[in-house]
């Protein structure tokens, strides 16, 4: 069965040179290949060189989210590129630490459009 607050939408834009891929709802089991398909065509078929994962919105992770995210991470650090995790709230905080990742990942505050405000990510 699924709640509101597992409901899962992927919106892609770009700023500043760089993709932000917006998650809503739940990374999970049911979710998590269709992220990892879209960040596989924007880092090897775009070719993009950063990509943030805006989780402001991310009400749930699991495992299998986090690999997800571990390979993009991957892919763009074996490129050269930029990955970064922005705005997890506190239960997706707390699986990222609880995972022992909070090392691997550059995670910041909220990304903010410049055009909204002032970007926090630079």
């Amino acid at each position: 069965m699924t709640t509101v607050g597992r409901r899962f939408s992927l919106v892609f834009s770009r700023a500043l040179g760089k993709v932000i891929a917006h998650v809503h709802g739940a990374l999970d089991a049911e979710s998590a290949q269709e992220l990892q398909d879209r960040l596989i065509d924007v880092i090897d078929g775009q070719g993009n060189r950063s990509v943030i994962i805006d989780l402001a919105s991310t009400t749930f992770i699991d495992s299998l989210g986090l690999s997800v995210l571990f390979d993009a991470w991957r892919r763009m650090h074996d490129r050269g590129g930029e990955f970064m995790l922005s705005g997890p709230k506190n239960d997706v905080a707390r699986v990222i630490l609880a995972s022992d990742l909070e090392n691997v990942f550059v995670i910041t505050p909220a990304w903010t459009h410049p055009v909204h405000g002032d970007s926090r990510i630079r």
